[in-house]
């Protein structure tokens, strides 16, 4: 598997979750006004989330770094620049931050957010279709 911004981590969050948290946000008393920061439990690198997937798959999956010039030509093919230099200006220059893990999830939910791993597993079925 090839992508863009392999040195990147990013702690990946499970729909699940935000459907968890946008739930207690909107139902419950007393989250007017605040703008929550979430995360999943833990930043990994594209290798780390490319070899968690062929686990749960059973398959030896192998992660390859693009360079910053092969991605943006790759990208430019198939979207607007401006979505490319969006995304440049987010993970090169540091723009947007989804490698912290917040504990926003744990915090309203009451309970840990799910890991990459368990993500994965669950959706596994999925994957082979």
């Amino acid at each position: 598997m090839r992508d863009a911004f392999g040195d990147l981590p990013v702690a990946v969050i499970d729909p699940a979750d935000i459907a968890a948290v946008a739930t207690r946000a909107l139902l419950e008393p007393g989250h007017e006004g605040p703008a929550y920061s979430l995360s999943g439990p833990e930043a990994l690198l594209p290798a780390d989330r490319v070899r968690i997937l062929g686990q749960a798959l059973g398959r030896d999956l192998r992660f390859q770094p693009e360079t910053d010039e092969d991605a943006q030509d790759r990208m430019n093919a198939a979207m607007p620049k401006e979505y490319v230099n969006a995304f440049f200006s987010f993970y090169r220059d540091h723009t947007i931050d989804e490698t912290t893990v917040h504990a926003t999830v744990q915090q309203l939910t009451g309970r840990p957010p799910r890991t990459f791993d368990q993500w994965t597993t669950t959706h596994a079925p999925e994957f082979r279709t």
